[in-house]
Protein backbone atom coordinates (compact mmCIF):
# COMPACT_ATOMS: atom_id res chain seq x y z
CA UNK A 1 0.00 0.00 0.00
CA UNK A 2 2.77 2.26 0.77
CA UNK A 3 4.33 1.88 -2.75
CA UNK A 4 0.64 2.68 -4.33
CA UNK A 5 0.65 5.79 -2.11
CA UNK A 6 3.91 6.75 -3.41
CA UNK A 7 3.11 6.29 -7.12
CA UNK A 8 -0.32 8.11 -6.41
CA UNK A 9 1.35 11.15 -4.63
CA UNK A 10 4.31 11.36 -7.48
CA UNK A 11 1.70 11.18 -9.95
CA UNK A 12 0.19 13.51 -8.75
CA UNK A 13 2.65 15.87 -8.60
CA UNK A 14 3.42 15.10 -12.28
CA UNK A 15 0.03 15.86 -12.74
CA UNK A 16 0.60 19.51 -11.38
CA UNK A 17 4.23 20.16 -13.24
CA UNK A 18 3.05 19.61 -16.26
CA UNK A 19 -0.27 22.08 -15.69
CA UNK A 20 2.74 24.49 -14.49
CA UNK A 21 4.61 23.80 -17.54
CA UNK A 22 1.68 24.17 -19.81
CA UNK A 23 1.08 27.52 -18.56
CA UNK A 24 4.71 28.65 -18.77
CA UNK A 25 4.68 27.43 -22.11
CA UNK A 26 1.80 29.48 -23.05
CA UNK A 27 2.90 32.27 -20.91
CA UNK A 28 6.28 32.38 -23.28
CA UNK A 29 4.38 31.93 -26.47
CA UNK A 30 2.44 35.40 -25.87
CA UNK A 31 5.33 37.00 -24.85
CA UNK A 32 7.25 36.00 -27.79
CA UNK A 33 3.86 37.39 -29.96
CA UNK A 34 3.93 40.59 -28.81
CA UNK A 35 7.37 40.82 -28.78
CA UNK A 36 7.57 40.20 -32.33
CA UNK A 37 4.41 42.37 -33.12
CA UNK A 38 6.24 44.98 -31.52
CA UNK A 39 9.40 44.40 -34.17
CA UNK A 40 7.55 44.26 -36.72
CA UNK A 41 5.51 47.33 -35.76
CA UNK A 42 9.09 49.28 -35.62
CA UNK A 43 10.42 47.74 -38.74
CA UNK A 44 7.22 48.87 -40.84
CA UNK A 45 7.78 52.69 -39.29
CA UNK A 46 11.38 52.66 -40.09
CA UNK A 47 10.54 51.53 -43.53
CA UNK A 48 8.16 54.60 -43.43
CA UNK A 49 10.62 56.79 -42.25
CA UNK A 50 13.28 55.57 -45.00
CA UNK A 51 10.68 55.74 -47.74
CA UNK A 52 9.72 59.56 -46.58
CA UNK A 53 13.66 60.40 -46.68
CA UNK A 54 14.37 58.99 -50.03
CA UNK A 55 10.88 60.76 -51.26
CA UNK A 56 12.16 64.08 -50.24
CA UNK A 57 15.46 63.67 -51.34
CA UNK A 58 14.45 62.67 -55.00
CA UNK A 59 12.38 65.79 -55.16
CA UNK A 60 15.49 67.72 -54.21
CA UNK A 61 17.23 66.36 -56.70
CA UNK A 62 14.66 66.90 -59.15
CA UNK A 63 14.10 70.31 -58.51
CA UNK A 64 18.17 71.08 -58.63
CA UNK A 65 17.87 69.37 -61.83
CA UNK A 66 15.27 71.77 -63.47
CA UNK A 67 17.34 74.64 -61.65
CA UNK A 68 19.89 73.96 -63.45
CA UNK A 69 18.70 73.37 -66.83
CA UNK A 70 16.15 76.54 -66.33
CA UNK A 71 19.82 78.54 -65.53
CA UNK A 72 21.95 76.97 -68.50
CA UNK A 73 19.54 75.69 -70.91
CA UNK A 74 21.62 76.01 -73.70
CA UNK A 75 24.60 74.07 -71.43
CA UNK A 76 21.85 71.44 -70.60
CA UNK A 77 20.77 70.50 -74.59
CA UNK A 78 24.44 70.23 -75.35
CA UNK A 79 25.50 67.93 -72.57
CA UNK A 80 21.86 66.21 -73.25
CA UNK A 81 22.89 65.68 -77.12
CA UNK A 82 26.64 64.42 -76.40
CA UNK A 83 25.60 61.90 -74.00
CA UNK A 84 22.91 60.56 -76.78
CA UNK A 85 25.94 60.91 -79.27
CA UNK A 86 28.56 58.75 -76.79
CA UNK A 87 25.30 56.10 -75.78
CA UNK A 88 24.69 55.93 -79.92
CA UNK A 89 28.26 54.96 -80.55
CA UNK A 90 28.59 52.59 -77.52
CA UNK A 91 25.35 50.50 -78.81
CA UNK A 92 25.91 50.80 -82.62
CA UNK A 93 29.24 48.95 -82.23
CA UNK A 94 27.72 45.66 -80.58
Amino acid sequence: MAATDDFNKEMDQLKKDFSSLRNDIGSIMTSVKELAEKQAQNVSNMAEDAEKTVKSQAKEAGEEVENYIEERPLTSALVAFGSGIVIGILLSKR
